[in-house]
């Protein structure tokens, strides 16, 4: 996933082992994308995303940036809206495969112990995610 966060560049890598999806019928379900830091700014960790897919249709449901040491450092700022808009694939080995775009707004995590400040934009394109793990 490479893009932008706050206008600086920044890219993950998504961990298709930690990662995981669950569908109850074809078009409703959902992913939770556990991705590590490649290029990122400074304080910036690891992101962990949850997608629900309804009728093919992505919502992303809940976004969070970690620090380096795992603590949560910046979130969804759910009053500003998402967009997003992902194509998903599954492979007859039973892994899922996404391409796509993540917009949002973010702001400090409640749990961060920052004082809120200005909404920072995040602009992300996803090209060939992958998930091998079948959720429970």
């Amino acid at each position: 996933m490479t893009g932008f966060l706050g206008g600086a560049p920044a890219s993950w890598r998504i961990d298709a082992e930690r990662s995981e999806y669950h569908f109850e019928t074809n078009d409703v379900g959902s992913l939770r994308i556990v991705a590590d830091p490649q290029e990122t700014p400074r304080g910036i960790g690891r992101i962990r995303l949850m997608v629900m897919m309804v009728e093919g249709t992505a919502s992303l449901v809940e976004l969070r940036i970690e620090d380096g040491a795992g603590n949560p450092v910046l979130g969804l700022a759910g009053d500003t809206g998402a967009r997003m808009g992902l194509d998903i694939d599954r492979d007859g080995d039973g892994s899922l495969r996404f391409n796509g775009e993540i917009g949002a707004h973010l702001a400090a995590h409640p749990m961060s112990g920052q004082a809120p400040g200005p909404l920072q934009p995040l602009v992300l394109d996803v090209v060939g995610g992958r998930i091998t793990a079948s959720g429970h």
